[in-house]
């Protein structure tokens, strides 16, 4: 085989572009040097945001081009139909950069003809490729000086297949309301808006924005059905939060098509100004006062905010895949409605003369998976607590613990909506076109999951944590298993009955616990210094000798032995009778167990 290699060199300026230095309320990459003068007393690392160099014309104006503007080609290779949406997505943000101070800083062009200089390759320009690939995907890297952050070049890589994920995910989320979706492929001048859109996000990383998954939960979950609201705000503050799609709107709420996508932001048009708009000072030092004073108007406006530092994945407002997730009870609600109506249609949409039933299978298989994204959202609300990143003096704390009445909501939610076997998607009609058997497999792995989310170690650990210091207001580890054992096994207890999902989700349960006491022994590698690939064991993300947890887990598994003993005689047949005995062999071993790891 042949391989084509090509190598361009950037030469860094001679004089760098003065830094601007980071600020964790506002989402830019990061570039990071050491400093070792002895000016706090210790080594540490000074952070400047990457950025596009821009300087105005005229200095004194407020609004100026810029000396040299941001210019971005388009790959020959890309298809003439999608050139007018992507010069569109490039220059969607210029209002972005008016808000800094800048007229025409970004601009679209096309690649050059006949130009035996100019080449796709070159470091020199900033260009978007379209690439042959099946990968369903696009991505904004950027070159950046190391000294000052600023960027160099940037090489969008845009493929092709990414026509595919557009489409799977404007019908899972929108076709509820949009019927263009439910027919395969899409309207040119839909997939161009589609594409338009995906363009402008990775645009935005180039630009040296990073991903703001706190948007989506920065405005109020009913206005995200207000066709006035949409149209002045969208349903995401920043286009860089991995919102999509506005899956809350309802067919009855007449919102126009074209507000079901994200576009530029508020929080968008404030971050540009904020890293982009001259200052007049001379040194980094001589900025922070006005970009402090900017950063605290996130104080008033909560739209403004970005994903809190340290958050580690506790904050419910911080979500991926998520639109309304400042409520996401009440946005999961509307959301699951519209599931409904899409496994309705889904037969329809994807079938198609001549042609096998993968496509059915893929977007069944992705419609459960929207399903179980949704429910997850709702899950994380239990030991959760909302953020703000402050700095120095800005009043108030970072993380607030979210109410025990909030996190108890979510558990009945979850119990009802989730563990509850979703029948709606068990239509004979597309499951037999897909295969022979597996339904119970699907819908309980798409319940596990969830279920999974709410057991995670971090998050009891959070909530155990979390219960101490509310002086008998929190919301316990404890008080989660007695809630879901009541949901999960309320309808063992009461009549002795169950179906087979319930019942595999019940032996999920008992087997998540189980592996809290009996966490499995790894193997480590060669290279890991235990060698020669000899086994040994893995310190447990639970110490037994530390955590509260273990003898919560032992005392859930208890007073689950104890309400399925009680049932027993309850049992409506043979099979739940062996079903109950099984679950209490498992919890035996599981109390009973001496742990892999040595622990008793």
């Amino acid at each position: 085989n042949t391989i084509v290699m090509s190598w361009s060199f950037h030469r860094l300026p001679d004089l760098p572009m003065m830094p601007r230095y980071c600020d964790d309320r506002v989402g830019y990459f990061e570039a990071r040097v050491t400093d070792y003068s002895d000016v706090y007393q210790r080594v540490h690392s000074k952070c400047f945001i990457r950025r596009f160099r821009l300087e105005k014309k005229d200095s004194t104006a407020a609004l100026s081009d810029p000396v040299h503007p941001i210019v971005f080609y388009l790959d020959p290779a890309t298809p003439t139909k999608w050139i007018p949406y992507f010069k569109r997505a490039i220059e969607s943000w210029q209002p972005a950069f008016e808000a800094a101070g800048f007229t025409h800083a970004i601009v679209a062009r096309e690649a050059p003809k006949d130009d035996p200089d100019w080449s796709p390759e070159d470091a020199r320009y900033s260009v978007v490729r379209w690439l042959p690939s099946a990968l369903e995907d696009a991505s904004g890297p950027h070159v950046f000086d190391p000294r000052s952050g600023e960027v160099l070049s940037a090489h969008i890589q845009f493929y092709e297949n990414a026509e595919k994920f557009l489409y799977s995910m404007y019908f899972l989320q929108a076709s509820a309301v949009d019927r263009r979706a439910r027919t395969y492929p899409l309207p040119d001048s839909l997939m161009g808006r589609l594409l338009e859109y995906m363009l402008a996000h990775e645009v935005g990383h180039t630009l040296g924005f990073g991903h703001n998954m706190k948007a989506s939960a920065m405005y109020p979950v009913d206005s995200l059905r207000s066709v006035r609201f949409l149209a002045q705000w969208g349903h995401t503050p920043s286009i860089m939060d991995y919102a999509r799609f506005n899956y809350l709107v309802q067919p009855e709420d007449q919102v126009p098509l074209d507000l079901l996508v994200p576009r530029i932001g508020p929080y968008d048009i404030w971050a540009t100004k904020w890293g982009y708009a001259p200052l007049g000072a001379s040194t980094p030092e001589d900025e922070l006062p006005t970009l402090d004073a900017w950063s605290r108007e996130q104080d008033t406006k909560p739209y403004l905010r970005f994903s809190t530092e340290g958050s580690a994945d506790s904050d419910p407002g911080e979500e991926s895949e998520a639109v309304g997730d400042a409520d996401a009870i009440k946005a999961t609600v509307w959301g699951l409605r519209n599931i409904k109506r899409e496994v309705g249609y889904l037969l329809a949409a994807t079938t198609k003369p001549y042609e096998p039933t993968d496509f059915l299978n893929e977007l069944y298989g992705r419609l459960m998976l929207q399903w179980r994204w949704e429910l997850t959202h709702v899950a994380n609300i239990v030991g959760g607590a909302d953020s703000q990143e402050k700095y120095g003096t800005q009043p108030g704390v970072r993380f607030i613990t979210v109410s025990r009445a909030r996190q108890q909501a979510a558990v009945r939610f979850v119990n009802e909506k989730a563990f509850r076997t979703p029948t709606f998607f068990l239509d004979q009609s597309i499951l037999r076109r897909i295969e022979p058997s597996g339904s119970v497999a699907r819908i309980v792995t798409a319940q596990n999951s969830v279920l999974s989310a709410l057991l995670q170690p971090a998050r009891l650990m959070r909530m155990s944590e979390q219960a101490a210091f509310a002086l008998g207001e929190g919301y316990s580890p404890r008080q989660l298993f007695a809630d879901l054992r009541n949901g999960l096994f309320g309808d063992v207890a009461s009549s002795g009955s169950t179906d087979i999902y319930r019942r595999a989700l019940q032996r999920a349960y008992v087997e998540n616990l189980s592996g809290k006491l009996n966490p499995p022994v790894a193997v480590a590698s060669a290279s890991s210094g235990a060698g020669g690939g000899a086994a040994r064991p893995v310190a447990p993300i639970l110490d037994p000798k530390l955590s509260d947890l273990i003898p919560a887990v032992r005392g859930e598994l208890h007073a689950l032995d104890a309400l399925l003993s009680a049932a027993l005689p309850k049992a409506s047949d043979r099979e739940v009778t062996e079903h109950i005995i099984d679950l209490r062999h498992r919890i035996a071993l599981a109390l009973n167990r001496r742990n892999e790891n040595g622990a008793d």
